[in-house]
């Protein structure tokens, strides 16, 4: 996995902003009701670097992250 992994930039942030097609899911708020629906209902995704549970912005773009530690 590492020939196919994404750059890091020299901050150390993964330069990847597409998530893993196919990848991208949410948390199931029925059962925790409207209160926490706005702070858990958000869409996460996986990574080609091989981080998962990033979060994915409106525009479907990752947010900036790190790659995981070797």
């Amino acid at each position: 996995m590492a020939d196919t992994a994404p750059a890091v930039a020299a901050n150390g942030y993964c330069t990847n902003t597409a998530p893993v097609p196919g990848s991208v899911r949410s948390t199931n708020t029925t059962a925790l009701g409207s209160k926490f629906a706005r702070l858990n209902n958000r869409p996460y995704a996986d990574c080609p670097c091989g981080r998962t549970g990033v979060g994915v912005t409106a525009r479907g773009k990752l947010h900036r992250h790190k790659p995981p530690q070797e």
